[in-house]
């Protein structure tokens, strides 16, 4: 049985692994706020940066949060031989080459950290593996659809630039968290990196589209020429609502696909389409 230490098990991706943890092993969860111990995990209070005293003859590290803070933590501690499994993004990819300065520095902070944890690992003998979620959505809890809907209840309208046809493939955190079971589960995986893209492209606009129709009935989206919405987004960033970066206008036309083959082949990974 596994000694897992799993790091950002209060987040979405946590969320969907909890029920299963406990059947793998020992289960310590880190977290900056107090929780009730419960069957078959226990709580740390803690971060990465104010890590508590951990106990003895953890193998297994589950990185379910922001990687560039992981890959500093693991470079500075002694944990030889674990296995270790954690969560990147595919905006390392998606990003490189944005407008928005701030999107290509999360792109290069995202590589920078992939390169510095397999190379922490290799000088520790720790196997590593990184899955790289496409736009994640299923518990609510995501900081893209659901502050889209949020913002479409409250408005009762949401504004599109022209040309939303970029290609997109939403990712159900459930099925992420299949896939980190899943690298538990297969040896195969240890050393690589493998792309997570949900099973089902389709345009943002349809995206968005469906995502009304279930979540915000009546809600109806609105298209206007591109100068327009960037004088809208100028206008709503004066009330200090500010719905999405400087780089979306851009990004929104421009295809964001990835091949989860790779992931399909090592792991039997296989997404379901985008059911919101």
């Amino acid at each position: 049985m596994r000694r897992i230490l799993a790091i950002g098990l209060t987040g979405q991706v946590g969320e969907a692994l909890l029920p299963s943890l406990p059947a793998l092993g020992e289960v310590w969860g880190l977290s900056r706020d107090s929780h009730p111990d419960q069957a078959g995990i226990t709580w740390l209070r803690g971060s990465l940066q104010s890590m508590p005293p951990l106990p003895q003859g953890i193998d297994t590290v589950l990185s379910l949060g922001p990687l560039d803070a992981f890959a500093d933590w693991f470079e500075r501690v002694e944990l030889p031989g674990v296995r270790v499994i954690a969560l990147g993004s595919t905006g390392r990819q998606d990003k490189r080459d944005s407008n928005d300065p701030r999107e290509r520095d999360v792109a290069v902070a995202l590589s920078g950290a992939e390169g510095r944890l397999f190379a922490a690992g290799f000088r520790r003998g720790a196997a590593i593996t990184v899955l790289r979620p496409t736009l994640m959505y299923g518990r609510g809890r995501d900081d893209s659809m659901s502050a889209m809907l949020a913002l479409a209840r409250r408005f009762g309208v949401v504004v599109l630039p022209a040309g939303a046809t970029g290609l997109r493939q939403p990712v159900h955190v459930d099925d992420v968290a299949g896939a980190v079971l899943a690298c538990l589960a297969e040896a195969a995986s240890e050393g690589h990196a493998f792309d997570l893209p949900g099973g089902e492209k389709l345009a943002f606009r349809a995206m968005v589209e469906r995502s009304l129709a279930r979540h915000a009935p009546g809600v109806r989206v609105r298209v206007v020429p591109r100068a327009l919405f960037r004088s809208l987004l100028a206008l709503v960033g004066l009330a200090g609502i500010r719905p999405v970066g400087p780089g979306f206008l851009e990004r929104v036309g421009r295809d964001q696909v990835a091949d989860g083959s790779t992931a399909g082949k090592a792991l039997g990974y296989r997404p379901r389409g985008f059911e919101p």
